[in-house]
């Protein structure tokens, strides 16, 4: 059985800049907050309930569309 992991939005910036890079994260951040608003409590509410899974999966989307 595989295990489902479910993704948080308690990631520190600077974890992302290590993980992705300095200028992908302001693309992440720009593009996270025109699609979800400033509100941390918006955005928590819209990714509740993504799995890390699903997170990867729209990654990749975006980087094969040039968009990341």
């Amino acid at each position: 059985m595989t295990e489902t992991r479910i993704a948080t939005v308690e990631v520190p910036f600077e974890a992302l800049v290590k993980e992705v890079g300095a200028k992908r994260t302001i693309k992440f951040l720009s593009e996270t907050r025109r699609k979800y608003g400033g509100s941390a409590v918006e955005l928590r509410t819209a990714t509740e309930k993504l799995t890390v899974e699903q997170i990867e999966k729209e990654i990749s989307q975006l980087k094969k569309e040039g968009r990341i």
